[in-house]
């Protein structure tokens, strides 16, 4: 069942090629799911990106000067995980890794040739679980902070939830049966908890909560159920139970990069009526949410 699943991929490699402008502000990042239980391992660059993750971060060498960096950091108990779900893990940290060395390359070469300074690439990828630690569902979430020699570095993410009992991946529409009810439920949650920190956020700037939701609220939505897919399960105060689902959201996905990272958390009371009866028991106790 590996390979069954959607992810939000489309902007990672993109962003791997394109120097971003704008702001000199960093992004904010998750702290709040970062855990101490982390390896820190690397891929080979030039060398072959099927090397295990056991060396310290790799370096990409043009003409004898450093061009880009890539730092992985997996789940300490990787090698204790269901083998598809190791494997699931290890596949995506390594996702994009040779086009972002490739690019690096390039502009690297195309950088001295024309005379102008080169900064160089790098780009640190950090898996950690963030789902219960016990029972039917777990959850594991992908950061991905790139820099490509533009005004600021970016931060994308890969969400991964996986079935403890089944041992396969689940996707929002796995949990329901009536999944269009369930993205409409989900969809004035969200709205409700984006607008929420913008309204913290752009306090002072004059911006309108039409604004708000016109200008990048509302378009996030519209024509696009990929959006749905971009949660891991939420722990809650029993540890073998879900309290929800949290949402993340690089920037420019909902706002402008000045605003950071959105993480949006929704209670399973917002979508259990909605639930198949295979994951009812699944989600419960008081949520742990952002």
């Amino acid at each position: 069942m590996v390979g069954s699943y959607v992810v939000r991929w489309s902007g990672l490699i993109a962003a791997f090629a394109v120097a971003a402008c704008g702001a000199e502000q960093l992004p904010s990042s998750p702290s709040e799911l970062a855990e101490p239980d982390t390896q820190t391992n690397a891929k080979g660059t030039a060398a072959s990106t099927d090397e295990l993750f056991n060396s310290s971060p790799q370096v990409a060498i043009v003409n004898g000067e450093q061009a880009a960096t890539i730092d992985i950091s997996l789940p300490k108990d990787l090698d204790t995980l269901h083998p598809d779900l190791g494997d699931e893990i290890r596949s995506r940290a390594n996702r994009g890794t040779e086009a972002f060395i490739a690019t690096a390359e390039a502009d690297k070469a195309e950088a001295a040739e024309k005379g102008y300074d080169f900064r160089p690439h790098s780009l640190d990828v950090k898996w950690i679980e963030v789902g219960p630690r016990e029972g039917r569902l777990a959850a594991y979430l992908g950061t991905y902070a790139t820099y490509t020699g533009g005004a600021h570095p970016n931060v994308l993410f890969d969400v991964l939830n996986w079935d403890r009992v089944d041992n396969v991946l689940v996707t929002f529409e796995d949990l329901f049966d009536d999944p269009q009810a369930a993205r409409a439920a989900m969809t004035l949650a969200l709205k409700d908890g984006l607008l929420e920190q913008k309204r913290i956020r752009l306090e002072g700037t004059g911006i309108s909560e039409n604004e708000m939701m016109t200008a990048w609220v509302g378009p996030a939505f519209e024509g696009n159920e990929s959006v749905f897919q971009g949660f891991t399960f939420a722990r809650s105060s029993d540890p073998a139970r879900s309290g929800g689902m949290i949402y993340h959201f690089a920037p420019y996905e909902v706002g402008a990069y000045a605003e950071g990272v959105h993480e949006v958390g929704v209670s399973y009371e917002a979508f259990e009526s909605e639930l198949k009866p295979a994951y009812t028991d699944a989600f419960g106790g008081e949520p742990i949410l952002p």
